[in-house]
């Protein structure tokens, strides 16, 4: 323990104990080293909005995203945890229902542990983002502003529960999860049953030719729902590599099968080409219908999106969008988008 000259004189004058000293400093030196530990990252979302199908035309604040994090170490016994919270716009996510204005909602909450399993078993303990789909919550994880019908149509996006992660081998991976049984309204309910996560990744070697470094995922939520009325989600996505430098493209299988009715099933296409450092082109390309409980059936859907963002301002993604929706229902009935349109600028800060 050290202590600068005026302590000690303070001390020896029977003014301050050392004992009183000590545990001040060893506080501090918590206090530090919690800080150090601790990350706080996010990012603010603002929209201008031309809609023909809804009432939404003009400027909005989306969200403010703020993530308090500590990274998981090396170590066999390595810990740590996320908190991600979402502010201000009009949302429902995480564990409110409220859609209200100016609410706090959490986004994610949950504990890393490692267990010295093989290669290491990481677990994520409490509320996390789901293991399926191509788009997620955030809005600069994604390539569009928009989500995509597959997004809006019974897919769950938060689980609250517990998710085991293994490393296989440089190229494969595997999750499984046991959750609340996690109902396609995004809320984490839970009616007294368990819904099954899984989800496996490979990367295919470059002995494979032209199709190396192709990223494969499937993944299910299996039993989601309240008694006699669940649903079973399964996702299959490939990000395939292109022989032209700048371009990507990912595709996006969906599938709903629902206790009783008929299976949704969407399609997405991706396309991505950088033009330059700055400026690059998005285009999604989506088909297949929509079913389930409480919506019209939907099918012949055929939207496109085409985006460009471009990098005026450092950490700003700033990007314009059209969309146009078209399907064989009729504009404004449950589940149908017939004819809609919409041009949207969206401008997003990250720190």
């Amino acid at each position: 323990m050290k202590m600068n000259k005026w302590t000690m004189a303070l001390a020896a004058a029977g003014v301050v104990s050392l004992s009183s000293v000590a545990q001040a400093q060893e506080a501090a030196a918590g206090a530090n080293a919690l800080a150090a530990s601790t990350t706080l990252s996010g990012y603010v979302s603002s929209s201008y909005t031309l809609d023909n199908g809804t009432t939404k035309d003009g400027t909005a604040l989306d969200v403010v995203d703020l993530k308090f994090a500590s990274a998981q170490g090396a170590g066999e016994y390595a810990t740590g945890y996320t908190v991600e919270l979402w502010a201000g716009g009009s949302h429902s996510l995480g564990t409110s229902s409220s859609a209200d204005v100016d609410t706090v909602e959490v986004m994610q909450a949950n504990i890393d542990l490692r267990l010295p399993i093989g290669n290491g078993l990481d677990l994520k303990v409490g509320q996390f983002t789901t293991v399926i789909g191509a788009e997620t919550d955030n809005y600069n994880e994604n390539a569009f502003y928009t989500r995509s019908r597959a997004f809006d149509n019974d897919q769950p996006t938060h689980h609250t529960g517990v998710l085991a992660s293994y490393q296989l081998s440089d190229d494969a991976s595997l999750s499984v999860g046991f959750v609340n049984d996690t109902t396609s309204n995004r809320v984490n309910a839970d009616s007294g049953g368990t819904a099954y996560l899984v989800s496996i990744g490979y990367t295919l070697p470059e002995s494979t030719g032209f199709l190396g470094g192709t990223e494969l995922t499937y993944a299910r939520v299996d039993g989601a729902g309240a008694t006699g009325s669940e649903q079973d989600n399964a996702y299959l996505g490939a990000s395939i590599p292109l022989p032209v430098e700048g371009l990507s493209y990912t595709l996006a299988y969906d599938n709903v099968e629902y206790a009783s009715g008929a299976d949704t099933t969407l399609v997405g296409h991706y396309l991505s080409y950088a033009l330059n450092d700055k400026a690059t082109v998005n285009l999604r390309y989506e088909t297949g219908n929509v079913n389930g409980a409480g919506s019209t059936n939907v099918d012949g859907i055929s939207d496109i999106s085409i985006g460009l963002d471009y990098q005026i301002w450092e950490n700003v993604i700033s990007r314009v969008e059209y969309i146009e929706h078209s399907d064989n229902g009729t504009s404004g009935t449950s589940g149908s988008k017939e004819g809609d349109e919409a041009l949207v600028f969206n401008v997003i800060y990250s720190f």
